[in-house]
């Protein structure tokens, strides 16, 4: 059994829970169905799942103990996050489904030719998956139109945001990173882009992903 003793440090709270920092710098969060109230220098143990740094599956409190969870209340509280999660998924896509669709139909036909590869290997893709790729395509395309030429690209790559000024915030690395190359195979070799990685296969696999 995986476990450690903790000092608190400081304790905030919500509606639902109480936020604890400990005294060796971890956080966690003690849910306020348990009904107990942590205040700074108690002392919690912690049981993880699988050593340290898993999910959390118990606490003590000064010795007392909290709650402690059977794998399968575990699993079964992962499957109804899985289903909630599944759920919110798929209603908002149907709020989307509107300009997801159109942001399809705006696309050039080599594009196009890419989302239909990834809807056709995987049946989730559109409800998953559909938003994110979009999101990388028309960026690619922005940065493909203003910048030209290869040499640009690299440029806008290596901070001369300026050659795109229409580009989109809220980019993560990985958006900015796929756009730049999409963009680059637009130019370079257009007939290659339907093939090339889905924009979230490096995080989520190429199989899963529908490459």
């Amino acid at each position: 059994m995986f476990n450690k003793n903790v000092t608190i440090k400081s304790v905030s709270e919500n509606n639902d829970c109480f936020m604890i920092s400990t005294t060796d710098s971890g956080g966690f969060n003690l849910e306020k169905k348990y009904g107990v109230v942590p205040v700074p220098g108690d002392t919690i143990k912690l049981y993880f799942v699988n050593g340290f740094g898993t999910p959390i599956r118990g606490m003590d409190l000064n010795g007392k103990s909290i709650y402690y969870k059977s794998n399968s209340q575990l699993e079964q509280e992962r499957r109804e996050w899985l289903d909630d999660y599944n759920k919110e998924k798929q209603e908002e896509f149907e709020r989307n489904k509107i300009q997801l669709d159109a942001d399809y139909e705006s696309l050039p036909d080599v594009f196009k030719q890419r989302i239909d590869r990834f809807r056709k290997n995987n049946p989730n893709f559109r409800v998953d998956y559909e938003s994110y790729e979009l999101f990388c395509c028309k960026e690619a395309i922005k940065i493909a139109n203003a910048c030209e030429t290869l040499t640009n690209i690299k440029k806008f790559k290596n901070g001369f945001s300026e050659l795109v000024p229409t580009l989109s915030e809220g980019h993560s690395g990985n958006t900015f990173d796929c756009a730049c190359y999409l963009a680059r195979i637009y130019l370079e070799s257009p007939d290659l882009l339907w093939k090339t990685p889905g924009a979230m296969s490096p995080l989520v696999g190429s199989k899963e992903y529908g490459g």
